[in-house]
């Protein structure tokens, strides 16, 4: 369930009686700690290959492409996985080991070719599960078409909707199931909010229907559950704007809202910036400039240097040259936005800028998630503490009967049953 903090998880009013109720008769976590950046697509990866970003390779949802002097970056999402991921996935152990395999919209996973099952992020009418939905009724041409243009609840009915299908109709041994919808109520309204609450609220009705379609099947005596999260949330009240600042700086230039060419340029991920030099002549003599200037901001943490990102769990530019050349980190209560234009670097929130934000540090404690274990193999009402999440991928692989080697986590012995 994206965006689902340990916070929030402890909120006595947070309406998810069946998870709850999971969580009552299975195994459940204090919290989990995440790895730096605090978004999706890296923290997704360390969730499957039990190892920091410094290892498998994915620094935002996507990959970030240097395309030369003076340019911006440009992000491509959907490279293929192997070009994304640098180490073995469990899903890739499960599938060499014979198991059947299977995900509804987990990322990255583009051509990943160790699925014997998927429903995407972006379905698409050719693929095979896509096609038994439509021969089924589940979905109709136009919804397939128009999917990714439709609001993200509407998305996670039919995301459910692919699982359920699978479940019943295939049988995987392991299935990765992502829900979005709580993450993009958690940006625009807010975490902890009405609003927010009532998604969780419906994230527990579709896990209520994955349930239900496991004991349709005939497995649920065999079958595991393992509800987590990508990351926690927090909420900004002013927003940081480095690159009107490069701008300002004639760092950067503009061609209406667009940056056409820049010695510097900001990347944002919420609680935190990635700051880029394209041409690496021009780096030495822009750093301390860049610190000073970035570092001046109001809002403005710290500023990391590339010697410092070891103690992150992040990999140098030399070692991963999607990683940027300083690492800026915001203050409780400010996020960054990548927005060029306007007259001031710091504003408070507009309506273009959502008060939810992640991508602070993963040592900030609201930043940490959920971790719910439930099921065959599973200790009934196991205490688990506080827990990381490159912990997960060992666990699973152990439930499957399967080992992960030179992983940085650990199987969470304390949550399984004793064979």
């Amino acid at each position: 369930m994206d965006g689902f903090p340990a916070w929030i998880w402890d909120d006595p009013a947070l309406p998810m009686p069946f998870l709850q109720k999971l969580a009552r008769e299975g195994a459940v976590a204090k919290a989990m700690t995440i790895a730096n950046p605090s978004i999706t697509w890296p923290n997704h990866t360390t969730l499957v290959t039990g190892v920091m970003p410094a290892q498998h390779g994915v620094l935002f949802n996507g990959m970030m492409v240097r395309q030369g002097p003076g340019m911006p970056l440009k992000l491509e999402p959907w490279k293929n996985k192997a070009e994304l991921i640098r180490v073995p996935t469990v899903y890739d152990l499960a599938f060499k080991a014979g198991l059947k395999t299977a995900h509804v919209d987990w990322v990255p996973t583009t051509n990943a070719g160790t699925f014997h099952f998927e429903f995407g992020e972006r379905p698409n009418a050719a693929n095979p599960i896509e096609r038994e939905m439509l021969a089924a009724g589940l979905i109709n041409a136009t919804e397939l078409r128009e999917f990714n243009q439709r609001n993200p609840p509407w998305r996670d009915v039919f995301w459910t909707r692919a699982g359920v299908h699978i479940v019943k109709q295939h049988k995987p041994n392991l299935l990765l199931f992502h829900l979005l919808n709580t993450d993009a109520i958690n940006h625009r309204s807010g975490p902890g909010t009405w609003a927010s609450l009532s998604a969780f609220a419906f994230a527990d009705t579709c896990l209520r229907e994955m349930f239900d379609a496991v004991q349709a099947a005939g497995f649920a005596d065999k079958a595991t559950f393992v509800i987590t999260t990508d990351h926690g949330f927090k909420s900004a009240k002013r927003i940081i704007r480095p690159n009107v600042a490069l701008r300002q700086a004639g760092l950067l230039r503009l061609q209406g809202p667009t940056i056409t060419t820049c010695d510097a340029v900001a990347n944002t991920l919420g609680g935190s910036a990635m700051i880029y030099v394209p041409d690496k002549s021009k780096l030495a003599a822009l750093t301390p400039k860049l610190k000073d200037l970035l570092g001046k901001l109001e809002g403005v943490e710290r500023i990391y240097e590339p010697a410092e990102y070891a103690s992150l769990g992040l990999p140098t530019p030399a070692q991963n040259d999607q990683m940027a050349d300083l690492f800026v980190v915001a203050k409780d209560d400010y996020a960054f936005t990548h927005y060029p234009t306007g007259d001031e670097a710091v504003t408070d929130l507009t309506p273009e800028v959502y008060p939810g934000h992640h991508g602070y540090l993963a040592s900030d404690p609201q930043l940490n998630g959920m971790f719910v274990a439930w099921g065959h193999g599973v200790k009934r009402g196991a205490l688990l503490g506080e827990i990381r999440n490159v912990d997960v991928a060992p666990t699973v692989a152990a439930l499957l009967g399967l080992k992960m080697e030179n992983v940085e986590g650990r199987v969470l012995a304390e949550a399984l049953e004793r064979k």
